[in-house]
């Protein structure tokens, strides 16, 4: 790893090295003033300089060079703008719904109301017009007597 590789990294405790030999150690520390890592080899802790440094990943395995690390949080960033953009249209779309349903549940309740107060109308019409006749028939009947 040249200098400007090691200075391009993102360096943090417990990231994994793998030195030119091929042996593989976790970070410690890391002097910028002498473009070294102090890391736990063989087990025990020494000081590598970065050119012997073949490989640095993160803790989690990730790649440990800082452009690696804004392009993954960029593409991160990305996705959430879709799914927000998504999620807010989802969110517009049920709103009309919402509101459509319940104008269409108001209009069909007024509708509901108003056939029942003509069939009652017709109802009470009929009932009145079976009571006079009824009435037409016992003063008829009183007047024969």
């Amino acid at each position: 790893m040249t200098e400007q590789e090691f200075s391009r990294q993102v360096w943090r405790m417990y990231d994994q090295i793998t030195t030119a030999d091929g042996v593989k150690g976790k970070v410690l520390q890391v002097a910028f003033n002498t473009k070294s890592v102090r890391a736990y080899i063989s087990g025990a802790p020494e000081w590598i300089r970065c050119e012997l440094i073949e490989t640095h990943t993160t803790g989690k395995g990730a790649d440990g060079d800082d452009t690696a690390i804004i392009e993954e949080l960029h593409n991160k960033v990305l996705s959430q703008a879709e799914r927000i953009s998504k999620l807010e249209e989802e969110r517009r779309l049920l709103q009309e719904k919402i509101s459509r349903n319940y104008l269409g549940e108001l209009l069909r309740a007024v509708n509901v109301m108003q056939q029942g107060l003509q069939e009652r109308k017709k109802k009470h019409e009929q009932i009145e017009s079976s009571l006079s006749a009824i009435a037409a028939v016992v003063e008829k009947m009183k007047s024969e007597e």
